[in-house]
C-alpha cells in the first residue's frame, strides 16, 4: 500500500501572530496545507501563501461547520487539523512522521495530548493536561461535532484509536487581556447556540455553576499545583461559565420578546435622544457602533426639533423622527429601542407602541414597569464618560437575533468613539452663499478661532471678562476671532460682541445649527464650555479646546468632548466673578499643541 498522503488543514481569522508559527511546525511533516479563513483584515493570508500553504475564504458559519467544510477542501487521504494558535512539538512532529513511514496504519484515527501555555507558562494540571485531542484521521472516517464553541472529531463508526506521543503546543493566552477576549468571544458563541435548560440561566444557579466551576478547576483538577498560574486560571474559569449563562438568559429574553411580537430577529432599531444637543452629539457612536457590527440593522433617531440638523448628517443614521410629547410620532413597527436619555414621556410611548425590546437605565422607579432590558450603572458619578454608558445601553441588545458578532466589546477608547462618528457636512463654500456677508468671516492667510461664550446654563464656563482677555489675546497673535451663539445668548455678551478689532467678527444670530456646523468644520479652532457645539467640533475634528470645572456632575470624566484634535482645561477654583478659574494662556497653549505639526486648515 502507498504511504499516507497527509493534508494539513487549518481554520484561521486575524491570526498573524500565530499562524507562522503554526505553519513552520508542518513543513516536514504535512504534504499538503490548507488555511480556510473567514475574512482575516491583518496580514495571514500573506504569511500564509510566503509559506506555501494553500489559502481559501469562506464565511464563518460556526467552529463545527467551518472545520467541516475545511477538510472537505484537501485532497489527503489522512487529515491533520490544527488551529492556528496550536503548534507540533519536536517529539510529536518526529511520531508523525514515523507514522508517516509505515504503509499501513493499524488505525482509523490517532489523538496526542495538548499542553497549552498560559501567559508563558507550561499548564501541566488545572484539568488542561494532558488534555488528549483527537485530530489526525483517514479521510471520510470522521467529523466534526460537539457544541459551537466546543468542536469534537468523532469518528462515524465505531473503531479503536491510537494516540501518538508527545505534545501539540497551544500558544493559547499571551496575557490576560488574550483570555478576557476569548471568554467574551466564546461565551458569545456559547450562549446563541445553548440548548440545554433555561433554569441554568437563573441568577442563583448560575452563580453556584461559576463557585462549582472554581473549586473544581482549583482543586479537584489540581489547579493549586499550578501555583498562581492555577489560581488565576480557576478565577477565569469561574468567570467564563458567569458570562456563559448571563448572556444565555440574554439571548433567551431576546428571543422571547421578539417571538412574543411576531418577529424573528431585529430589523429596525429606534435610539432615543429627547434633550440636548451635545448629550445627541455624544449618543451618536451608538449609531456607528451598531452600523458598524450590523449594517443589515436599520437605525433611527427620534430626537427634540432643534437637534435634527445635527442627526441628519450623522453618517449612521437611516432616519430622524422627531419628538413632540402633545403630538409624539408614531412609533410602532421598531424591534428595539434605547432610551439614552430616560425621558419618560418618550418610555410610555415606546411601551404603548408595543417595541418589543426596551432597554434604559434601571435608576428610575418608572423603569421597572416600562423596560424589558436595564442598565443599573450611575452616570452622575460613576467616572465614566456619556458615551461610554450609552454604549452599555445598547450593548444590552447584542446577541439578540439580528446582531450577533461573536467577541464583540464595548469599545473603551474615546478614539474609537471618535472614529464612530462620520458626517455629511455641507461644506462651508457651500453653505455661506445663504448667509449675506459670510464670505468674509473667514481667511485663508490668518488662523480663525470661533469662540463660543454661551452654554445656556447646561455646564460651568469662564466670565465673560475672561472670554473677553482670550479675545485680546488671540488677535494679538494674528488670529482671526469669531463670537458664534445664539440671538438671546448675544445679549447677555454684548460687551464682548462691540470690541473693536477689524479681525474680531460676531456672527450670533445669523446662523441655523446647519451652517453652525458647517462653520466649525472650516474654522482652525474652537473654545467654549462643555456645549453642544464643542461636541460638535470635537467630533468634525476641529481643533478644540474645552473648559470645565473638577466636580461631579458636569465634571470631564462624563463630559469631555471626543475627538482626536479636542482637549479639556480643568479648574479646580471659581474667579471672583464666579467663573472657571483656567488661565487664557493655558487654553492658548492648548491650541498651539494642537496646531503643532498641523499647520493650517
Amino acid at each position: 500500500m502507498d504511504k499516507p498522503y497527509l493534508s494539513a488543514v487549518i481554520i484561521a481569522f486575524n491570526e498573524e501572530r500565530n499562524i507562522a508559527r503554526c505553519l513552520d511546525s508542518l513543513a516536514d511533516v504535512a504534504d499538503e496545507v490548507v488555511v480556510v479563513d473567514s475574512g482575516s483584515t491583518d496580514s495571514t493570508r500573506t504569511l500564509c501563501e510566503e509559506r506555501g500553504a494553500i489559502f481559501i475564504s469562506h464565511t464563518f458559519e460556526g467552529h463545527v461547520e467551518q472545520k467541516n467544510w475545511a477538510w472537505k477542501q484537501a485532497k489527503g487521504s489522512w487529515m491533520l487539523s490544527l488551529d492556528a494558535d496550536e503548534s507540533l512539538s519536536d517529539e510529536l512532529k518526529q511520531a508523525l512522521l514515523s507514522w508517516k513511514a509505515s504503509t499501513n496504519p493499524p488505525h482509523l484515527a490517532y489523538g496526542f495530548n495538548r499542553l497549552t501555555s498560559y501567559c508563558g507558562k507550561w499548564v501541566r494540571h488545572s484539568g488542561w493536561y494532558p488534555d488528549c485531542k483527537l485530530r489526525l484521521w483517514k479521510r471520510d472516517t470522521a467529523a466534526w461535532g460537539g457544541e459551537n464553541p466546543h468542536d469534537r472529531l468523532a469518528l462515524l463508526q465505531p473503531s479503536s484509536e491510537g494516540h501518538l506521543a508527545g505534545d501539540l503546543l497551544h500558544h493559547s493566552y499571551h496575557s490576560l487581556e488574550d483570555h478576557e477576549r476569548q471568554i467574551d468571544y466564546f461565551s458569545d458563541i456559547a450562549a446563541a447556540s445553548y440548548t440545554g435548560g433555561l433554569w441554568a440561566s437563573w441568577p442563583l444557579i448560575r452563580g453556584a455553576k461559576a463557585c462549582f466551576q472554581w473549586v473544581k478547576t482549583s482543586v479537584l483538577k489540581g489547579g493549586w499545583k499550578d501555583g498562581a498560574t492555577g489560581w488565576t486560571i480557576a478565577y477565569m474559569s469561574a468567570r467564563a461559565t458567569l458570562h456563559k449563562y448571563r448572556k444565555v438568559h440574554r439571548v433567551a429574553l431576546g428571543k422571547r420578546l421578539l417571538q412574543k411580537a411576531g418577529k424573528a430577529k431585529v430589523e429596525r432599531v429606534l435610539i432615543a435622544r429627547t434633550d440636548a444637543i451635545g448629550d445627541l452629539v455624544l449618543t451618536l457612536p451608538l449609531a456607528g457602533w451598531l452600523k458598524q457590527s450590523a449594517s443589515e440593522i436599520q437605525v433611527t433617531l427620534l430626537v427634540r426639533t432643534y437637534a435634527a440638523p445635527v442627526a441628519e448628517i450623522a453618517d449612521a443614521v437611516d432616519e430622524v423622527l422627531i419628538w413632540d410629547p402633545v403630538s409624539p410620532p408614531d412609533l410602532t413597527g421598531f424591534d428595539a429601542v434605547v432610551l439614552a436619555y430616560p425621558d419618560s414621556a418618550v418610555m410610555r410611548a415606546v411601551r404603548d407602541a408595543k417595541i418589543p425590546i426596551r432597554i434604559g437605565t434601571g435608576r428610575r422607579f418608572l423603569t421597572i414597569r416600562m423596560l424589558t432590558h436595564r442598565v443599573w450603572q450611575s452616570r452622575k458619578r460613576s467616572g465614566k464618560h456619556e458615551t461610554w454608558h450609552g454604549l452599555h445601553l445598547l450593548y444590552r441588545l447584542h446577541l439578540t437575533p439580528g446582531w450577533f458578532k461573536p467577541g464583540l466589546v464595548v469599545p473603551e477608547d474615546p478614539k474609537e468613539w471618535s472614529a464612530l462618528c462620520k458626517w455629511n457636512v455641507v461644506p462651508w463654500e457651500l453653505a455661506q452663499h445663504a448667509i449675506t456677508g459670510a464670505s468674509t468671516w473667514l481667511d485663508s492667510d490668518q488662523r480663525c478661532v470661533i469662540m463660543h461664550p454661551g452654554s445656556a446654563g447646561s455646564a460651568n464656563n469662564w466670565s465673560l471678562a475672561r472670554y473677553q482677555e482670550a479675545a485680546e489675546w488671540f488677535l494679538h497673535r494674528g488670529c482671526r476671532v469669531l463670537i458664534t451663539g445664539t440671538s438671546a445668548e448675544g445679549k447677555s455678551i454684548e460687551s464682548l460682541r462691540s470690541m473693536n478689532h477689524p479681525n474680531l467678527v460676531d456672527v450670533t444670530g445669523q446662523l441655523k445649527l446647519g451652517e453652525l456646523i458647517s462653520l466649525i468644520q472650516s474654522a482652525d479652532g474652537f473654545l467654549a464650555s462643555s456645549t453642544g457645539p464643542l461636541h460638535l467640533a470635537a467630533t468634525l475634528d476641529t481643533p478644540c479646546v474645552g473648559l470645565y470645572g473638577h466636580e461631579a456632575p458636569a465634571w470631564p470624566q462624563r463630559w469631555h468632548p471626543v475627538g482626536k484634535q479636542a482637549r479639556w482645561l480643568v479648574a479646580t477654583n471659581v474667579d471672583k466673578s464666579r467663573g472657571l478659574d483656567v488661565s487664557v494662556a493655558s487654553v492658548w497653549e492648548a491650541f498651539e499643541q494642537l496646531w503643532t505639526g498641523h499647520g493650517k486648515r
